[in-house]
């Protein structure tokens, strides 16, 4: 093959790819994404000063200064876990249950190429 030829046969491939990738470009281009979609006219602002900031304020406790800090209740940790449920087995389960052995499973083969791979990852140990 020429110089020629293969010149031309490259510059080619570099069109086709340049054409690929703006073909590509154009298709994404063209989708809106999500941020660019156009909203449902629900949403909400809260003006500073009005009864919609005063409530979320007071939803939350600050912590911001020390007083605020110490006079903090500590947490009912009984009452934020709940009280646990009890779990009943299932026949399934109890079978599984009664059927166990107590004893481990065997290990699994050696890696056959476990001397190659530590001569080639530790050759000075190979010495």
């Amino acid at each position: 093959m020429s110089a020629s030829a293969i010149l031309i046969r490259d510059g080619l491939a570099s069109t086709m790819v340049v054409a690929g990738i703006v073909f590509f470009s154009a298709i994404v281009a063209s989708k809106p994404a999500l941020a660019q979609a156009a909203s449902d006219g629900s949403t909400t602002s809260i003006q500073r000063g009005s009864e919609a900031e005063k409530t979320l304020k007071m939803q939350e406790p600050s912590y911001q200064t020390r007083e605020e800090r110490l006079n903090a209740k500590p947490l009912d940790w009984n009452s934020t876990i709940g009280k646990p449920k009890p779990h009943a087995l299932t026949r399934a389960e109890r079978e599984a249950l009664r059927k166990a052995r107590p004893e481990s499973s065997d290990g699994g083969a050696p890696n056959p190429n476990a001397d190659e791979e530590a001569r080639k990852l530790h050759p000075d140990d190979w010495k």
